[in-house]
């Protein structure tokens, strides 16, 4: 709740205290959303001051298996390792992980590993904390956060978790010896600059091969995150069985965490077309074990997102149950019955059968659009 001053920027707001005239009669009551008819009444009482509450938003609580400090002390700890490497490579230095620098990628491992399982009542959602120039260092925390939840869906043992998540952490590390200039290239990339993006797996093995720390589980990770199932991917092609099942689940979480964040060169994919492209490569390229049991971690429609339902209101996603987290909660502005007053209405899509959710709004971008 905010204080705000009587303009044209309140509209589509919700009064959350009754506004009174000079005269102590109430002009309009506790709840009402805020249209031109309501803001027309308001200032021919000469009400210079309201207190308001998005309408939608209101008090969405966002639910995150990781918390923001905890997150970001995570990047940037990827982000000081993979600078490095790109230190020395600048020196012309074989790159190489200092053993100072290991022990920080296992402590960023123990912490998420800590968070999660305090969070086992939480679906996952991607937060995008910091630019996208910080993509490749947030993308690897990402990567590692989905492996530990879908390898400990899968009844891994919690070593080999830890190995699988370490390869996730470091999956990407090779892109430090490649041109960064490629990396964060705006537009798309040639076929030449392409075949030399896709040397990062042997890359990044070479960095980590000698490395004793490391073990050998992750370091296959690093090398083989980008292969098929039907032999299309790369460094090596591999097929089917010859690729182990520890480095499916990377590559699957690799490949739905690229879609659904921001990269330099275009806008994150929502998350359920995501999870249908992933279904599409379930077929032939990706494990569809793996692919299941990933979504059965993620919040398609998490508390905050807008959404577009099936008989075309518009409303915001305001909670959901971990057993059926495809049909949320969803805050919707529907018209009232008196003076064309806006209301909102929360509807509990479990209960409403023939209402489903057929597509999705950037509420961020509306609001920033609202501002200007």
């Amino acid at each position: 709740m905010q204080s705000t001053q009587v303009s044209t920027s309140i509209l589509g707001n919700q009064i959350v205290e009754p506004v009174y005239s000079e005269h102590g009669m109430m002009l309009i009551k506790k709840g009402t959303v805020i249209n031109n008819d309501v803001l027309a009444k308001l200032l021919s009482h000469n009400v210079d001051v309201v207190y308001v509450l998005n309408a939608l938003k209101g008090n969405v609580e966002k639910k995150s298996m990781i918390p923001e400090p905890q997150m970001e002390k995570s990047v940037k700890a990827i982000k000081r390792v993979f600078d490095d490497i790109m230190h020395q490579e600048k020196l012309g230095v074989k790159a190489v992980i200092p053993y100072e620098n290991v022990k920080l990628v296992e402590e960023v491992l123990e912490l998420l590993l800590e968070t999660l399982e305090q969070a086992d009542e939480i679906l996952y959602t991607v937060v995008d904390l910091l630019q996208s120039d910080a993509y490749t260092y947030k993308h690897n925390v990402n990567v590692a956060i989905l492996s530990i939840l879908t390898a400990k869906a899968l009844d891994y043992k919690i070593e080999d978790i830890r190995h699988i998540a370490l390869g996730a952490l470091l999956h990407d590390i090779g892109k430090m010896r490649v041109p960064q200039e490629l990396i964060n290239k705006p537009g798309a990339l040639t076929l030449e600059e392409r075949r030399e993006v896709e040397k990062h797996p042997e890359l990044g093995y070479e960095i980590t091969e000698s490395v004793s720390q490391i073990p050998y589980l992750a370091k296959q990770i690093i090398r083989l995150h980008h292969e098929k199932l039907d032999g299309s991917g790369y460094p090596l092609g591999l097929k089917g069985i010859e690729i182990p099942e520890y480095v499916k689940i990377v590559t699957v979480c690799d490949m739905y965490d690229a879609m659904t964040t921001n990269r330099i060169y275009r806008g994150k994919m929502p998350i359920y077309r995501a999870m249908d492209v992933l279904m599409t490569e379930a077929v032939y390229k990706i494990d569809p074990k793996i692919y299941r049991t990933l979504t059965s971690t993620i919040c398609i429609f998490p508390p905050g997102s807008g959404v577009v339902l099936s008989d075309g209101r518009v409303g915001i996603v305001s909670n959901y149950r971990n057993a059926n987290p495809s049909r949320p909660r969803v805050r919707v502005l529907n018209l009232g019955s008196i003076n064309n007053y806006l209301e909102v209405e929360e509807i509990n899509l479990e209960n409403e059968r023939t209402l489903f959710i057929k597509d999705t709004w950037d509420v961020e971008l509306f609001s920033e659009m609202a501002l200007k």
